[in-house]
């Protein structure tokens, strides 16, 4: 029901079009209270059913036009990594992305899940591919977490810090997530880049439990943000840092991090499932590991860690 609802959207469905007959009456209930529970502009009349389509949607064909690469659209999906890992491994393009509007599941990094409703916020994943190994495949998030960070600035974010590894944050809030995947084949590697950000969200958007943590870049830059323009740069600053750095594998990151994280000299609680160790953030290596100066004047360096900023 839904990608009828969604490829039809902004016209007026019959009942008996959308098979509410033979669905059963109680399922097709089911199935509109969920669409409308994750956020869709669902409306109901005696006449059928009308799904109102974001005005920013970046799931159109204007803006897929703009991008000029691969893509798969989706109102809902359980996973956009998911999907594009499958879609990978049965050979999809080099800079292929897929996007949804909702997300069932998200994931994050270390089992989290992403949250991710309809409407509110930018979820896509994208497949780059290299037919060589790259030798230090730890700096890919790293990477993509430089692209957002310049891309939102740009566009008028300040107090933007690049968390390692994977977590852009405005003012010690989270603003956006990456989660990296990668897969290798008798053809070289291919990378699935996992990209989530708050646009849209008021406070209660937010389950209550996140709410002191999480910001949307509408509250950032304090008006609101058009989600397929953003796309839009976001892919084309992705696939221009990809061109230029992917010959050298990316060994210019480390000290393009360090130089704009904003990272460098905060001090941070470190969990490495393990021990916990606090420091101050002094760089990644040529790896993509963080590199912490320890209390006792040692240096440690984390290829794995749950990181937390500490101080007021």
């Amino acid at each position: 029901m839904a990608m009828k609802l969604w490829s039809q959207r902004g016209q007026l469905l019959s009942w008996e079009h959308l098979g509410v007959a033979s669905r059963g009456y109680d399922r097709s209930v089911a199935a509109l209270s969920k669409l409308l529970e994750m956020g869709f502009d669902i409306r109901l009349s005696p006449a059928g059913v009308r799904m109102v389509s974001p005005e920013d949607t970046p799931c159109s064909h204007q803006v897929l036009g703009k991008i000029d690469i691969p893509s798969v659209c989706s109102p809902v999906l359980d996973s956009t990594n998911d999907n594009a890992m499958m879609l990978a491994k049965a050979g999809a393009d080099h800079g292929t992305i897929v996007i949804t509007e909702a997300q069932l599941r998200g994931k994050g990094r270390l089992g989290h899940e992403w949250f991710s409703p309809a409407g509110l916020g930018l979820w896509f994943s994208m497949i780059l591919r290299s037919k060589t190994l790259l030798p230090n495949p730890g700096l890919m998030p790293l990477m993509v977490g430089l692209c957002v960070g310049r891309v939102v600035r740009r566009i008028g974010a300040t107090d933007i810090i690049l968390k390692w590894s994977n977590d852009v944050l405005w003012r010690r809030k989270k603003l956006a997530g990456i989660l990296v995947e990668r897969l290798e084949s008798n053809i070289g590697e291919a990378f699935i880049l996992g990209i989530g950000i708050n646009v849209h969200h008021k406070e209660e958007d937010f389950p209550p439990e996140l709410r002191a943590t999480s910001i949307p870049l509408d509250a950032v830059l304090r008006r609101s943000m058009n989600r397929a323009e953003l796309i839009v740069q976001l892919t084309t600053e992705i696939m221009d840092v990809w061109s230029s750095g992917h010959e050298q594998g990316f060994g210019n990151v480390p000290n393009e991090w360090a130089k704009e994280s904003g990272s460098l000299g905060t001090s941070v609680r470190a969990g490495t499932g393990r021990e916990i160790l606090t420091g101050m953030v002094k760089g990644v290596n040529e790896s993509g590991e963080l590199i912490i100066l320890l209390p006792d004047g040692s240096v440690r360096e984390l290829a794995s860690a749950r990181i937390e900023i500490m101080g007021d």
